[in-house]
């Protein structure tokens, strides 16, 4: 089973943050924190395909799991991170259904999907699980992987918050993602978290998410936030960037050496 799918059924509170720093240390330097996943960032962050495989062999090397937040549904956007081992896809601004249908067209296996199958880092280039007389049969291969690697895409747009009840039923998704600041904005009430109808809107995700027998991650920059999102229910909440806790750590040194 997927790691972070263990976690959440085992309601171990899987918390995580998004990866904007780049390079395989600094990956491997907060993979070996308590947080139980890293988001790498294709979509706000500076990562590329080559960069971004970097992250996960860090991710791997500090014990994390490593997810991908990809900068668009195109087929090579979804497919890449996958074939070079990211466990999960965060997808971004989704707004409709035909969006969802070709997220999981690229991002599964058949009977699924129709994603392209390949031999690569995530199955050690055919060596970790062979195929052929004496290894696994190419349908199992491709249920494996598509059991294996989580389709989550973001509600942060009114688009996909009218259409949650559908995504979410859909078969080939994993989970939701709320994106609280630009869905806030969307609804026009940027900001504004303790709006009711802001909160009544990510608590219609989370049931809908439940229900469906899914499960559902929410965005903060606050710990203590978090907290309270995991009192209320959600299953995962993901805590900030890198960037922002290397900057606060450096910046409280250098004021607890001056004073």
């Amino acid at each position: 089973m997927n790691e972070f799918l263990k976690k959440v059924k085992e309601k171990q509170k899987p918390v995580g943050t998004f990866f904007e720093i780049g390079g395989t240390t600094a990956a491997e330097c907060i993979a070996r924190s308590d947080f139980d996943y890293i988001i790498i960032d294709n979509e706000h962050g500076t990562l590329e395909p080559e960069s971004t495989i970097d992250a996960i062999r860090g991710a791997n090397l500090g014990g994390t799991i490593p997810f991908v937040r990809v900068r668009s549904y195109a087929r090579p956007a979804i497919m890449k991170p996958l074939d070079v081992g990211a466990k999960g896809l965060i997808i971004p601004y989704v707004e409709t259904i035909e969006q969802v249908n070709d997220i999981i067209r690229w991002a599964k296996f058949a009977p699924t999907g129709e994603r392209g199958f390949c031999p690569s880092r995530k199955d050690g280039w055919g060596c970790d699980y062979p195929m052929g007389e004496n290894g696994l049969p190419m349908n199992e291969m491709m249920e494996y992987w598509n059991k294996e690697t989580l389709v989550i895409p973001q509600c942060e747009t009114r688009g996909c918050l009218e259409h949650i009840e559908e995504i979410v039923a859909m078969d080939g998704v994993d989970g939701i993602f709320i994106g609280p600041y630009d869905l806030s904005i969307g609804m026009g009430i940027g900001g504004q978290f303790d709006n009711p109808e802001f909160l009544a809107a990510i608590n219609k995700v989370k049931d809908t998410c439940h229900k469906a027998g899914k499960f559902v991650i929410i965005f903060t920059m606050d710990p203590k936030a978090a907290q309270k999102y995991y009192a209320e229910g959600y299953d995962s909440v993901t805590v900030g960037l890198d960037i922002n806790y290397y900057i606060n750590a450096c910046s409280e040194a250098a004021r607890t050496a001056k004073n």
